[in-house]
């Protein structure tokens, strides 16, 4: 399954790096915040469609960027100083996961980014010993000027590598909660993720901006908690830029 998601995300990947930046210019020294809604499902989800509400957050500048949790800080160009939160994934706050498995806490990481916000490799490790681990992260976006005025499109795909502390701490079933579960006894491995998606914005006015994303995921491990083999989610809101 690696290499055949893989094998569909290359010519994607080369386009998007190798494109002309169009509507790129016009988002360096640029942010905004806003919030919206979403309909989707999760890949540890064992129910249907779940609605919910999503904050946006993003700033670019030539000291560094912020996109959604991640803050990173160049203190040079291209070598970036990184934090994120990353938030509980399986978890019944935000995903409706089998009775019976526990939630798996949140947690702080610190490291280390490569490149800019569009085409970044960024090193994760987690610093609140929640689990120890680490996640290795290659993402690729662009912004592209549309036949509608004021009308923007940000496709973006990203690979994630999880090493097995990190992917322990997320998707093991232990003998407890498979007795609570009815799910195998699963002990993980390393594993990766894939994710693409398509940001779209638009200028309805001086200061604020419209915004809607479709995303999708895949979780590449055996694991008896990943219940469904891409999860996606659909979002729409507006967005107050700055």
């Amino acid at each position: 399954m690696r290499k055949y998601v893989i094998s569909i995300m290359s010519p994607f990947l080369l386009s998007v790096a190798t494109a002309p930046a169009l509507a790129q210019d016009k988002y360096k020294d640029f942010g905004f915040v806003g919030a919206g809604l979403t309909v989707g499902e999760s890949v540890f989800s064992n129910q249907s469609t779940k609605a919910g509400a999503e904050p946006y957050l993003f700033y670019n500048s030539e000291h560094g960027f912020i996109d959604g949790s991640l803050f990173t800080y160049n203190p040079i160009p291209f070598i970036g100083l990184s934090g994120n939160l990353r938030f509980a994934e399986v978890s019944e706050d935000f995903n409706d996961i089998p009775s019976g498995i526990n939630n798996r806490d949140s947690n702080g990481e610190l490291g280390i980014t490569l490149g800019t916000v569009g085409a970044r490799l960024t090193y994760l490790h987690d610093v609140t010993n929640e689990h120890n681990g680490y996640e290795i992260q290659l993402h690729f976006g662009r912004a592209f000027d549309t036949p509608i005025t004021d009308f923007v499109l940000s496709p973006y795909v990203e690979i994630d590598y999880r090493d097995k502390k990190l992917s322990r701490h997320l998707y093991s079933v232990s003998a407890q909660e498979s007795s609570a579960s009815g799910l195998a006894e699963f002990n993980a491995d390393e594993s990766w993720v894939y994710k693409g998606g398509v940001i779209a914005l638009y200028d309805f006015s001086e200061n604020w901006l419209a915004i809607s994303a479709v995303a999708l995921e895949h979780h590449d491990i055996d694991s008896p908690l990943v219940q469904n083999d891409l999860g996606w989610e659909f979002s729409l809101g507006a967005v107050y830029k700055f």
